[in-house]
């Protein structure tokens, strides 16, 4: 999860843990010690310093197991909450675990478990902080040592995509916290959490839940989630659920995405103006974005929600489009969605100061600091970054690429090994393909195959005798990023397995599923995970249901009716994005966040093909690499 999702999460976890870090130390120091010389004092009533934590390194050296230990790790929690990293690691790296009493067990793991998230040793750092000991003894901890570990846990385990493992350890917490930062802060790791599922689970989750704090839960995360409303019908949904549960902790402490809904509603724009090619080369795209942006607007208008006047202008013939954005204006639009084209889109980035605010379905290719331009779209570059940042939270370093000749499969291949490498990972390998490519080839090759088979035969030669042989894949490869279309991916992940490498990941963008179940055909890409348009899963979505009744959307054109109803939803929140960065709005091509420089980003959720069908990831088991299925291999001899 990352940028936006597991990047941010991973700067709120970092944040928590510098917070927390002298709480372990001032209580470490409250811990008599064996011999009153040994432990050196601290003052409680301001941060501790560097020279009193070496001073505690030093002095333990001469004290004897366990309480040598004890005052590492309170050195170690010193030295981290001062910045000094480094010193922290080497610090509690020198503590004997296994010598420590269960409550200063319970800090190391807090301390030792967050070093190592702040390297990126996530799995190090969860394995740590659930080990068989802690849980045997959570229970009875302390809360001031409970919250924080618990807290970390919590993270660690929705940074790596288990979103039950994260949500009972929240509800472990909110029985724990009592005062109000700590209930706020825990509610709002709630809503992060839980919006993260799909609506059906979230009404599967309510319906079902039998703890009546995670009905009340289920059901708000349900209605917040729901941004394809207009914010006046989201208002009214979150006033009858305060009515329904008055003493709930969301009730008294409301995340804080909710806490701008009211001022949203009075800052809505009167009259919109919908700039897109109707014509030309680009018409069928900008019909349908116009038309899904429609179908959210009668939608809202139906509910009896307050809905801004729209004017339309085509953009797709000859007229300029600066004259077409300036008559827009002169007709009073207050606010400017579009235009599609790339081109146009750099146009209004060149302009020092636009004449209203512009949302723009497009992204041009240098962005800026503006309060008045903001780029949407529906870029494979973010699913290209996004991907990258989940398979290195999976522990994976080494990827091998097998991406289209495309344009779209080609920026997403560069965008990809972009954030890959500026994560730390490497591309060990890098292969491209079209329609008419050998794909048994192109595995085979990319695997190293043939020189596997070189060695065997050279062996033989040399032995002169019969001998068992089985190929072997290279090794300097630990995940796929494949970018493909699915006819391409049915062909690519069967040689996958036939190649001897069923046990590597594979990871895809959403193009790699065609947008209409079919389990006959697509048991071919079974155990892939993509990222997937929330679309794919939001059934009940009245606006979804409008545009498949009215227009019946080919799958391809599915993404630009989910973008133009985003569009609708998306431009009155704008401003809630711009004061909380780490906000999203939840739409049907995403979960959307904004960056410094006016970009809209997307999120999407992850899946997995599943008997040929996708399904969304939401548990351990489904986060953890699966085999490829339906696929029998032959070979058990030595490997080469």
């Amino acid at each position: 999860m990352s940028a936006p999702g597991a990047s941010s999460l991973v700067s709120r976890l970092a944040a928590r843990f510098a917070a927390g870090a002298l709480t372990v130390a001032l209580a470490a120091c409250q811990t008599p010690a064996t011999r009153p010389d040994a432990q050196l004092p601290v003052d409680n009533t301001s941060a501790a310093s560097r020279s009193a934590a070496i001073q505690l390194l030093h002095s333990a050296e001469s004290l004897p197991a366990p309480e040598r230990d004890k005052q590492r790790l309170q050195a170690a929690a010193i030295l981290y909450e001062l910045g000094d990293k480094a010193s922290a690691k080497q610090a509690v790296a020198k503590v004997a675990p296994e010598r420590l009493d269960d409550l200063s067990y319970a800090r190391y793991a807090r301390v030792y478990g967050g070093l190592l998230s702040e390297e990126d040793e996530f799995f190090r750092a969860l394995d740590l902080t659930t080990a068989p000991r802690l849980d045997a003894i959570l229970s009875q901890l302390p809360a001031d040592t409970a919250l924080p570990l618990r807290d970390l846990r919590a993270d660690l385990w929705g940074l790596l995509g288990d979103l039950d493992s994260a949500i009972a350890e929240r509800r472990q917490i909110a029985e724990l916290a009592r005062t109000d930062d700590a209930i706020a802060d825990n509610n709002n790791g709630f809503w992060q959490l839980l919006t993260q599922l799909p609506s059906r689970e979230l009404q599967l989750r309510a319906d079902e839940s039998s703890d009546p704090q995670m009905r009340g839960w289920y059901q708000l995360a349900l209605l917040g989630r729901d941004t394809q409303t207009d914010i006046s019908s989201q208002l009214s949904a979150l006033t009858r659920w305060r009515q329904q549960w008055p003493h709930h902790s969301a009730n008294t402490h409301p995340p804080q995405a909710l806490q701008l809904l009211e001022q949203l509603a009075t800052q809505r724009a009167d009259h919109i103006a919908l700039l897109l090619p109707l014509s030309g080369p680009l018409g069928g795209a900008g019909r349908a974005i116009r038309d899904g942006f429609m179908a959210a607007y009668y939608t809202a208008l139906n509910a009896g929600a307050p809905t801004p006047a729209v004017q339309v202008y085509d953009t797709g013939g000859d007229r300029p489009f600066e004259e077409i954005y300036q008559s827009a204006v002169d007709a009073g639009a207050q606010a400017i969605v579009g235009p599609l084209d790339k081109r146009r889109v750099s146009n209004l980035l060149a302009t020092e100061k636009l004449p209203v605010p512009t949302l723009a379905l497009n992204y041009g290719d240098e962005g800026r600091l503006t309060g008045d331009l903001v780029q949407f779209g529906l870029a494979i570059e973010d699913e290209a970054r996004q991907v990258a940042r989940h398979a290195y939270l999976q522990g994976h370093r080494q990827a091998m690429i097998l991406a289209t000749d495309s344009g779209w499969g080609q920026r997403g291949t560069k965008a990809f090994q972009e954030e890959w490498q500026r994560l730390g990972g490497t591309v060990t390998v890098s292969r491209s393909f079209n329609d008419n490519s050998n794909f048994s080839r192109l595995v085979s090759d990319a695997l190293l195959i043939s020189d596997s088979k070189a060695r065997e035969a050279s062996l033989r030669r040399k032995l002169a005798a019969p001998l068992a042989f089985t190929p072997r894949r290279r090794g300097d490869v630990d995940m796929i990023f494949l970018l493909a279309q699915p006819q391409q991916a049915r062909q690519i992940n069967p040689m996958l397995a036939f190649f001897y490498a069923g046990d590597l990941p594979v990871y895809a963008t959403s193009q790699v599923f065609g947008g209409r179940v079919d389990p006959q055909r697509d048991r071919d890409i079974n155990g892939i995970r993509f990222t997937a348009l929330p679309w794919l899963f939001e059934d009940d979505n009245l606006t979804k249901r409008n545009i498949e009744a009215q227009a019946a959307p080919a799958p391809a054109f599915a993404r630009l009716y989910a973008l133009g109803a985003d569009a609708f939803r998306l431009f009155p929140r704008i401003p809630m994005l711009r004061r909380f960065p780490e906000q999203r709005v939840h739409g049907l091509t995403g979960a959307l966040s904004l960056t410094a420089d006016g970009r809209i980003v997307r999120e999407q959720i992850w899946a997995r093909i599943k008997k040929g069908a996708p399904v969304p990831i939401t548990t351990t088991e489904e986060v953890a690499p699966q085999p490829v299925e339906n696929m029998e291999l032959t070979g058990n001899s030595e490997a080469f």
